[in-house]
């Protein structure tokens, strides 16, 4: 799943964590702060990205 499915997914079921399952099995967790430094590193890159196109 994307990072903004992951997103949607705690939003709507009101939770903190979503597992990771790989296999049928649980390989791990992800919590709603893995995925708030995810989205920031996102926009960190679009922002990245425009300044770059704006300064050339």
């Amino acid at each position: 799943a994307t990072v903004q499915e992951c997103m949607q997914l705690v939003t709507d079921r009101r939770v903190r964590h979503l597992p990771v399952v790989e296999a049928g099995r649980v390989a791990g967790m992800i919590s709603i702060g893995d995925l708030v430094k995810a989205v920031i590193a996102e926009q960190q890159q679009q922002i990245e990205q425009l300044e770059s196109y704006i300064h050339r």
